[in-house]
């Protein structure tokens, strides 16, 4: 079952009707089957270039987010090295 339609008024500058004729006759389409496909089409187009932005967006905050990650390892593998040193008291003697 189709949806149902809802009637739109534009307004459009002249030069512009001029090809939207041209391509109806060039398609075989009527003025409205035109610009429905091209609705449709800027649409699709507007939904891909949010989608990037959102991905881009994520991908940033999921890269700070491991560079934390990251940082956090680091310490704690600091202060199990340090811990390690000092139950190694013979380690420090020995000259390298």
């Amino acid at each position: 079952m189709s949806k149902p339609e809802q009637p739109l008024t534009i307004h459009l500058p002249e030069s512009l009707v001029r090809e939207l004729d041209f391509y109806s006759k060039k398609e075989n389409k009527n003025r409205n089957q035109v610009i429905k496909e091209a609705m449709q089409f800027f649409v699709c187009e507007k939904n891909k270039i949010l989608m990037h932005e959102k991905m881009k967006n994520g991908y940033e905050e999921m890269g700070n987010i491991n560079l934390a990650l990251a940082e956090i390892g680091l310490c704690i593998e600091y202060a199990l090295l340090e811990n390690y040193e000092d139950e190694m008291p013979e380690w420090k003697e020995v000259p390298w």
